[in-house]
């Protein structure tokens, strides 16, 4: 039983790890909003930025944001299903079963 504690334990700081490089080294909310203001702010007064455009920049741009999250999120879900698959196999193994 104590394996498959620090199996959970290392998986937990993994995914602690992983998730925390990972946004230090992406566009945050606040940078985007920052390019943006300073987009609208340095534009062309005589030929502004098309509506269009800027509306598809923002939706690009949340699209983005809703996929990597969606796919922290499902990374997440199978490192728990791997961890999961151990312990099972771990205690199938410890009361007498065999691992195929």
């Amino acid at each position: 039983m104590t394996s498959v504690t620090a199996t959970s334990t290392t998986s937990s700081t993994t995914s602690t790890t992983s998730s925390s490089t990972s946004s230090s080294s992406s566009l945050d909310t606040d940078d985007f909003l920052t390019l943006i203001t300073t987009q609208l702010q340095n534009q062309n007064p005589l030929d502004p930025t098309d509506t269009t455009e800027f509306t598809n920049q923002i939706m690009s741009y949340a699209t983005f944001n809703e996929i990597s999250s969606m796919s922290e999120t499902l990374t997440e879900l199978s490192e728990t299903m791997s961890t999961m698959s151990s312990t099972v196999t771990s205690l199938y193994e410890a009361i007498g079963g065999t691992s195929s």
